[in-house]
C-alpha cells in the first residue's frame, strides 16, 4: 500500500513540474481538486493536503473567487547585504529604470532625523519624494532625507540613482550603510501611488548611509510591493 506521504509528495511534484514546464502560468489558477484527483488517482483530501503546503512553501497561492494560483517569482532581486542602487536593481533585469519626482523640498528635521542624521543645530535638511519605475510602472515609493539643506536633486535626476549622484559629491560618497526592513499592511497613500491592490502588502526598507568618515548623509525610506521583491543576505556562523 502507498503511503500517504509517498501520495502527498507525488501530487506536489507533479504541480512542480507543470509549473516548470509553463502548463501552469502565474497567476493563472491550477485544475480543481477533483480533476487532479482524477488525473493522478490519489483522493482529494491528499491532493488539498499537498496544495497547503506548497502554499506553505510560497509555490501556490490561494485567491478569493479563483482558487488556487501558480504564484509568480518577483521581477527584482535585492541583495541586503550589499550597497545597491534601485536604478542598478531594475536595469538588471533588462528593464528601464525612471524616476517620478512628487517633491523636494528643504525641510526643518524632526526630532527622530536628528537623532538619525546626528544633526545637533537648526540645520535644514532636504526632503526628496519619487516614484520609481521600471517602463513606466510603479516599482518604489522613495522618501529619501539628504544632510544637506540646498540638495538640488531636481536638476540632476537625469542620473537616476540618488545613491550616484552621492556619490559623485564630495563628503558624501557612501561607505555604509545599516538598513531594517519591516512588513507593512496596506498604506492608503504609498499603496496607492503604487497601484496595489487592497490585500497587497508593502515591505519597507529603511537604511542610513554613511560617508567615508562616519557621517550619516542620507536616511532613505523605500517602499516595495511585497510580491516584486526578493531578499537575499548572506549569514555566516560566529
Amino acid at each position: 500500500m502507498v503511503s500517504v506521504q509517498h501520495t502527498i509528495l507525488t501530487v506536489k511534484d507533479w504541480i512542480i513540474m507543470n509549473i516548470e514546464q509553463k502548463q501552469f502560468a502565474p497567476n493563472a489558477p491550477i485544475p480543481s481538486l477533483y480533476e487532479i484527483s482524477r488525473t493522478l488517482d490519489i483522493s482529494q483530501d491528499n491532493v488539498e493536503q499537498a496544495i497547503r503546503e506548497l502554499i506553505t512553501e510560497q509555490i501556490l497561492t490561494e485567491k478569493f473567487q479563483e482558487g488556487y494560483c501558480v504564484k509568480p517569482e518577483p521581477a527584482f532581486f535585492y541583495p541586503v547585504d550589499e550597497l545597491r542602487s534601485i536604478t542598478k536593481m531594475i536595469e538588471e533585469v533588462g528593464c528601464t529604470a525612471g524616476t517620478i519626482i512628487i517633491s523636494q523640498d528643504p525641510e526643518v528635521p524632526s526630532r527622530d532625523d536628528k537623532k538619525i542624521l546626528n544633526i545637533t543645530d537648526d540645520q535644514l535638511i532636504t526632503v526628496v519624494e519619487r516614484i520609481r519605475t521600471a517602463d513606466g510602472l510603479p516599482v518604489a515609493y522613495c522618501l529619501d532625507k539628504i544632510n544637506q539643506p540646498d540638495f538640488d536633486y531636481l536638476h540632476l535626476n537625469d542620473k537616476l540613482s540618488l545613491l550616484q549622484i552621492l556619490q559623485d559629491n564630495p563628503g558624501f560618497k557612501v561607505a555604509y550603510a545599516t538598513c531594517e526592513i519591516e512588513a507593512i499592511s496596506y498604506e492608503p497613500y504609498i499603496s496607492n501611488a503604487l497601484e496595489c491592490a487592497p490585500e497587497e502588502s508593502l515591505l519597507l526598507f529603511k537604511q542610513v548611509h554613511y560617508n567615508e568618515d562616519d557621517r550619516p548623509v542620507l536616511f532613505s525610506m523605500n517602499y516595495f510591493k511585497s510580491n516584486q521583491m526578493k531578499f537575499q543576505i548572506k549569514r555566516e556562523m560566529k
